[in-house]
């Protein structure tokens, strides 16, 4: 995320150094916010202190989920017996669901019959939890982790709205209704697994 955003920076300057006032501001803010606002009328603050506080959030929740992961797989390596390295999503999550290996191959048995997915009988693929009260401690583990992470891509969108908002203001307070007429059309495209929000700047 961070890298991306200062290729934009870097692909977007010459556009913003050549433009009209109106215009200057618009790709200033949409930059940095807070940026086009300072070039135009010497304020913007807000916008920046907005930009600066949803970075540390970002940086703050994606910090929390590395912390939460590394805590629920050491948990399953001491509680359960679990060997972590190496190992997927789906194996963590049937380390919650299921209070062994053998549980757990037993019920896929059970349900897929001969075309049933199963550990092997490794030590590498072991796991039995020591109580009920274990495994649901570290069931709260990793789902505080999924959820930090969530909440540090949430303030992504977060950041993308401060700008697009910085830089539409930024027009307008540089006198852009006589310069240029700033519309912003949003393009929602939904997916299977996922869904993109494109924004369309007409001049």
């Amino acid at each position: 995320m961070l890298r991306f955003t200062i290729l934009i920076l870097l692909l977007l300057l010459p556009v913003a150094a050549s433009a009209s006032k109106s215009q200057g501001a618009f790709w200033r803010s949409l930059l940095i916010p807070g940026w086009g606002q300072r070039y135009a009328a010497g304020q913007g603050g807000r916008f920046f202190a907005a930009e600066l506080a949803l970075w540390g959030g970002y940086f703050g929740f994606e910090r929390l989920g590395d912390i939460r992961r590394e805590q629920y797989r050491a948990y399953a390596a001491e509680k359960a017996g679990a060997r972590p390295a190496g190992k997927g999503g789906e194996y963590f999550d049937d380390l919650g669901f299921y209070q062994s290996r053998l549980q757990h191959n037993q019920f896929s048995r059970y349900e897929d019959g001969p075309n049933a997915k199963v550990y092997p009988l490794d030590r590498d693929s072991f796991w039995e939890w020591d109580g009920d009260t274990s495994r649901e401690r570290y069931r709260s583990l990793r789902n505080s982790s999924t959820t930090a992470g969530r909440q540090a891509v949430f303030m992504t969108g977060l950041l993308v709205v401060n700008h697009l908002v910085s830089a539409v203001h930024a027009a307008r307070t540089a006198g852009g209704a006589g310069d240029m007429r700033t519309t912003l059309v949003p393009i929602f495209t939904p997916g299977r697994f996922r869904a993109s929000l494109s924004i369309v700047r007409r001049f």
